[in-house]
């Protein structure tokens, strides 16, 4: 995973500078919303987490990132529970999330529950999730980079 690749400076320096506490508390409860929502309905739960293949101890941001980046449990859910969403969650959201999680591991050393299992886990969906997390840190070096030109 690219992302888990960001030199702390950087790492730190995006997650100050633009992912404000409000974003990431709100992903945070709209994740545990919807898990808990999934979780109300064992078979489809059940479902989901066999077409993600967890392993039996993971957090709640993770196991979200993981079901939300699949398309196709992203998909089932939005059908199942009636959700006025497009057909995807923003991957945006996911990107954020997954920053906020290196950045928990690596700057804070704070260990989640499956972050291994994260880094390690190789599927299409989570890939596009990975390459947009990295591609905003590199915006961010570009940007913290540019300096004004007067001729």
């Amino acid at each position: 995973m690219h992302t888990d690749q960001i030199a702390i400076p950087v790492l730190d320096g995006y997650k100050t500078e633009r992912l404000s506490g409000e974003r990431i508390d709100f992903l945070i409860n709209q994740a545990n919303e919807q898990l808990e929502e999934i979780s109300q309905k064992e078979d489809i739960y059940s479902d989901f987490l066999k077409k993600i293949e967890v392993p039996e101890k993971l957090d709640k941001i993770i196991l979200w990132i993981l079901l939300m980046s699949n398309e196709t449990v992203c998909e089932d859910y939005i059908d199942e529970f009636k959700k006025n969403f497009r057909d995807i969650i923003p991957v945006s959201d996911l990107a954020d999330l997954l920053i906020h999680v290196i950045h928990l591991k690596k700057v804070q050393d704070i260990e989640l529950d499956g972050i291994d299992f994260l880094l390690k886990y190789e599927k299409e969906c989570i890939e596009e999730v990975d390459q947009f997390a990295f591609t905003n840190a590199l915006l961010y070096i570009q940007k913290s980079k540019e300096v004004e030109m007067e001729f």
